[in-house]
């Protein structure tokens, strides 16, 4: 998605818990496309650490026109063995750490500009069960990214922000 955007010349802005990662990412779109990269170590899971990234954004570009919520985990295991851990885990990034993102950013960025485009990355095991591959908080919190970006969706239409999910499957 990075590269597809900085293709059409969008400056790109990666977070991610790791930040020699974000940086490998960001030289690649610089090199390859010509666009400004901008890696910023995030922690989703930690409300103060997204409001900071995004005035960070804020302060430097002044807009953030698209978001794309993609971080995820995945705990696989039989339902009976998951543990709270394992499942708070999920939900804390999957689902809580997408609408924290989208909340920062809608405030300070998309409301104010009465324009966004927000694309949550859910997945087909937010719509469907799975004999396969035993993870029961991965489809539960894949199922409330889809339903909260319904629920966003209505909510932020009126200042002209869309918000749509992807749900890819294999």
């Amino acid at each position: 998605m990075a590269r597809a955007l900085a293709s059409q010349g969008c400056t790109i802005i990666p977070i991610a818990r790791r930040l020699e990662k974000l940086q490998e990412v960001a030289k690649m779109l610089t090199d390859e496309f010509g666009v400004e990269a901008y890696p910023i170590r995030c922690d989703i899971t930690d409300t103060e650490n997204v409001n900071a990234m995004v005035s960070l954004v804020m302060a430097k570009y002044h807009r953030i026109d698209i978001l794309i919520n993609n971080a995820g985990t995945g705990a696989v295991a039989p339902a009976e063995d998951i543990t709270d851990e394992q499942f708070e885990n999920e939900m804390n990034i999957d689902l809580f750490g997408s609408f924290k993102v989208a909340r920062a950013v809608a405030k300070e960025a998309m409301i104010p500009a009465k324009y966004g485009r927000i694309i949550n990355i859910a997945s087909m095991y937010g719509l469907v069960g799975n004999k396969i591959a035993p993870a029961s908080p991965y489809h539960a919190a894949k199922g409330g990214v889809v339903n909260l970006t319904r629920a966003l969706a209505a909510e932020w239409g009126k200042y002209n922000i869309t918000c749509n999910s992807i749900c890819p499957g294999y």
